[in-house]
């Protein structure tokens, strides 16, 4: 596998606020602050889905943010600098 390809383990459904604050989807609990209350979704289809549905209730603008896998490349990196 290229170490440039990111790979998707899933989708959330994001809702920004006017001012810029970030909540996050669960049908059983509602809105979050935390995105790892998130329901996460396996299929982009089923959260688009999802998503046009709160849409339709307003709110805010509602999206879906592509989850990707953390290789933990990054904070090695990081690391490594200090």
């Amino acid at each position: 596998m290229n170490d440039e390809e990111e790979v998707i383990v899933g989708y959330l459904i994001q809702r920004e606020s006017e001012d810029g604050e970030l909540d996050f989807w669960n049908p059983e609990t509602k809105w979050s602050d935390d995105p790892n209350d998130a329901k996460l979704y396996e299929s982009e289809d089923e959260a688009d889905a999802d998503a046009t549905a709160l849409q339709a209730q307003g709110g805010g603008e509602i999206s879906v943010a592509v989850v990707i896998e953390d290789d933990g490349e990054d904070e090695d990196e990081e690391d490594e600098e200090v």
